[in-house]
């Protein structure tokens, strides 16, 4: 193993032991983020379900995208930010983003955190958009990524981390930025679709793996980010709900990091 992967394995290592600490994950069951009667005394609404295609295509606004594993090609962008971009999100009294009816969308109205979001951005897209790639990722889920999604439910939230930081060459996963994030707007209701396809994870798992897998790899995942994305997605996270799906997302987001090398 280089020098220079094993120092960001560490690296790794130590800041996800610092999370894991911080948020109580050494089971993913203990996340909670649905635990009390809910998220609708935040004023959160029930999601639109919205859908995402598989890896290695990202559609829709996020440009063309580099597969993982067995998953490669390339998507068809369609005006967006690159993948790879380091742009803003969007903040509040900004310029309006206007969907297909031409007026602003209610968190463009209301305001959301002023934060970095990156590749998340694509969040932004509108439903149809959100809706194909959702469709498109149920239809070329495969066996393997099946696998990849039940590691924590199989053998835990820690083994989870392993296998992303050091077999991520092995995987196969959804790694289209656009596509986890339809999953998790899907899914931010308290369930999701892979739960019907053999996926046995628990969805506030699932949440973390679709946000931390859509994020830039070296932009860090904080409450704000969360608030921000759920926010746009349609379904706001605030409060520890907040706190603990950051946490966990931020893990992944880690672990990728240093399975990238």
């Amino acid at each position: 193993m280089r020098t220079s992967t094993r120092l960001k394995l560490a690296a790794a290592a130590s800041a996800i032991a610092v999370v894991a600490a911080a948020g109580n994950m050494t089971d993913p069951a203990g996340f909670g983020f649905f635990a009390s009667p809910a998220r609708a005394e935040d004023g959160s609404g029930g999601p639109e379900n919205s859908k995402g295609n598989q890896g290695g295509q990202g559609e829709g606004s996020q440009g063309a995208q580099a597969g993982q594993g067995n998953q490669g090609g390339q998507g068809t962008g369609q005006g967006g930010p690159d993948p790879d971009s380091d742009s803003k999100g969007p903040q509040a009294g900004g310029p309006a983003d206007t969907g297909s009816s031409g007026g602003k969308p209610v968190w463009a109205q209301e305001g959301i955190p002023e934060v970095e979001l990156g590749r998340l951005s694509v969040a932004r897209s509108p439903d149809q958009v959100l809706d194909r790639a959702y469709a498109e990722a149920l239809a070329t889920l495969t066996d393997e990524m099946i696998d990849f999604y039940n590691i924590a439910s199989d053998d835990g939230w820690v083994a989870l981390l392993d296998a992303l930081s050091n077999d991520w060459d092995e995987l196969s996963l959804i790694d289209s930025p656009l596509q986890n994030l339809s999953l998790m707007k899907e899914a931010l209701d308290g369930t999701s679709a892979l739960s019907d396809l053999g996926v046995t994870t628990d969805n506030d798992t699932l949440l973390a793996i679709f946000l931390g897998v859509a994020s830039d790899k070296t932009v860090a995942i904080s409450t704000d980010t969360v608030i921000a994305v759920t926010t746009i997605l349609g379904d706001p996270v605030t409060g520890s709900d907040a706190d603990d799906l950051a946490a966990a997302a931020e893990a992944i987001r880690i672990a990728v990091l240093a399975g990238h090398g």
